[in-house]
């Protein structure tokens, strides 16, 4: 046995079963003082039960409660052995008292499982179903301990058990799948992994084992289909009572591990309640106010965002990844002069930051500053000379800071080493179209779209860079073809649908175009001249008040731009004339 567990078990074994107070863990000697006020206290609780003289079950219960205290910090941190050890000692004490409880053992027999004795955990989970027979979690957390110990038929008698007490259970259907193909069934394997992965798509382990029974069964196509989902994601297991435990510490770092568990699932509003709880109970905890505001942007609450960002650098100002996020946040909100500073000040302090580097040059570059640019691509590349992106994107500053030919030679070899870089044969294109050399860019974008199977978004792109050249040609029926085949594969790009308005403009067609036109402001609501084109047609086929209720309400997204102010009082004007 190890002596250094033995130690420590028999150490807190001892306190939990006398009058003495219980010790901390070493580990959290330097822990949060809520935690050990928590501690504290319930270690009065189980004192003043005893001296009371307290009925065994009453007095199982505070033990098993400060039990629960340590496991769910051990749970927080994976690394606090001395937690996990002192919740052991207090659920085997706790069950003792009060052998009724099917909480003890089960959790006893989770501590187990975390410590790898699975032998031990078998047996406490068997105590636990002893009580409960019912209870799925803990047939389910047996039966992987009965397959840990070698021992696969008792383990699918107890997958069998879970599935007629919940039919349907993911977990049990995963596990049968996995026996029968070790076993060498793949039919049945298939079977169970098909129902498994219904019940739970987003289970990736479960799509990588349906793939590779569909392999065993010779049907590549469909194995294909599942590696291409498969994840390392488990099939998730409702268990309240071990879902409760990492809920239970309280303090600042606790909080901010519990709101990491939100953000896990996906809950990013009750996450950032959460690490708003946290910078709270310690407005000094840096790691809280970083995840906060990060919480804030998950959860689009991007207001609240800019508030935790300011406060964060407000106190932190030197914290490079927070200027770089807050730079992220305020050029997605339209605020390129502020996200520019802060990404400047980012490549200031962390001078080696290259997604900041890189980040400030796409700004630069789209606020018509190709020069600056140009210098924080050459960072990049230095920093990275095998980013690809930086290397096309450095090619298009180049064109822009009037040196095409060195950015066609960049763009050629690229393109000839990767058929496949979409955004280089995107961007060769872009730049000979700039230098009105048409054909050249169209013979490109027909080879690359000829030779290479792209996935659907940059096939979009590049079929609307086609579109584009061919509008210029004046060959507007191909154009059209172009960009209605741009459309189907990419719904949600607006420019592929505005340029095909534009496109069934000038062939007089001007219903498809106002449908056009309608699809680019689905997406975005912010596209001016969408806008006014819309306006416009619905004022030619007398639907004035459908073209004024569109420019009223496209009004906030234009509130200092005169182009769209002049247009809008003319069509009002012609409006009032009819």
């Amino acid at each position: 046995m190890n002596r250094r567990w033995f130690a420590g078990a028999l150490l807190a074994l001892l306190a939990c079963g006398a009058a003495e107070r219980l010790p901390l863990p070493s580990s959290y000697e330097a822990h949060d003082p809520a935690v050990r006020g928590q501690i504290a206290s319930l270690e009065r609780r189980v004192r003043s039960l005893e001296d009371a003289g307290a009925a065994d079950p009453g007095l199982g219960a505070a033990v098993g409660e400060l039990g629960r205290l340590y496991h769910g910090l051990q749970l927080l941190d994976s690394h606090a052995f001395t937690a996990i050890e002192a919740a052991e000692a207090c659920y085997r004490e706790a069950q003792r008292l009060d052998p009724s409880d099917h909480r003890w053992p089960y959790l006893r027999g989770f501590a187990e499982d975390t410590r790898g004795d699975h032998e031990a955990a078998a047996a406490s989970y068997r105590a636990a179903l002893a009580i409960e027979p019912d209870l799925v979690p803990a047939i389910q957390r047996l039966a992987q301990s009965e397959l840990e110990r070698g021992r696969p038929n008792e383990a699918a008698a107890l997958w069998n058990r879970a599935l007629e007490l919940r039919p349907g259970f993911p977990p049990a259907l995963y596990g049968l799948g996995s026996l029968a193909l070790e076993r060498g069934d793949a039919r049945t394997a298939v079977d169970y992994f098909e129902r498994a992965v219904a019940a739970e798509p987003g289970a990736g382990r479960g799509h990588y084992s349906l793939a590779m029974a569909w392999r065993r069964l010779g049907d590549e196509d469909r194995a294909a289909q599942h590696f291409a989902q498969a994840s390392h994601t488990d099939y998730p297991l409702d268990d309240p009572l071990v879902r409760e435990l990492a809920y239970l510490p309280a303090g600042s770092a606790a909080l901010v591990q519990q709101g990491l568990i939100a953000v896990q699932a996906g809950e990013f509003g009750a996450a950032a309640t959460v690490f708003g709880r946290a910078v709270d109970a310690d407005p000094t905890n840096l790691e809280a106010r970083k995840h906060l505001a990060l919480a804030h942007v998950d959860a689009g609450q991007l207001e609240q965002a800019e508030a935790a960002y300011e406060e964060l650098l407000t106190l932190h100002p030197g914290e490079a990844s927070a200027h770089f996020e807050f730079g992220q946040l305020l050029a997605n909100r339209g605020e390129p002069a502020e996200a520019i500073r802060h990404l400047t000040r980012a490549t200031e302090l962390a001078p080696d930051y290259k997604q900041a580097h890189y980040q400030l040059a796409l700004l630069l570059d789209r606020a018509g500053r190709p020069l600056e640019a140009l210098q924080r691509y050459d960072r990049v590349l230095e920093l990275d000379p095998a980013y690809a992106e930086a290397s096309t994107r450095r090619a298009a500053a180049l064109a822009l800071s009037g040196r095409p030919a060195e950015a066609l030679d960049i763009l050629n070899a690229r393109v000839a080493a990767a058929p496949s870089d979409a955004a280089a044969l995107q961007a060769l294109s872009v730049v000979l179209r700039q230098q009105n050399r048409l054909r050249e860019a169209r013979t490109a974008l027909e080879r690359g779209l000829r030779s290479t199977q792209f996935p659907a978004d940059e096939e979009a792109r590049l079929r609307t860079e086609l579109g584009g050249i061919l509008a210029i040609e004046r060959r507007l029926a191909d154009a059209t073809r172009e960009l209605r085949t741009a459309q189907q594969l990419d719904p949600t790009e607006p420019q592929t649908s505005f340029l095909l308005g534009m496109v069934l403009l000038d062939l007089r067609r001007p219903e498809e175009a106002a449908r056009a036109f309608a699809a680019a402001l689905a997406v975005r609501p912010d596209l001016t001249l969408a806008r006014l084109r819309l306006a416009a047609i619905l004022a030619q086929t007398n639907r004035c008040d459908e073209a004024i209720t569109l420019l009223d309400d496209g009004r906030r997204y234009a509130t200092n731009d005169p182009v769209f102010a002049q247009a809008s009082q003319q069509l009002r004007t012609a409006c009032a004339a009819r």
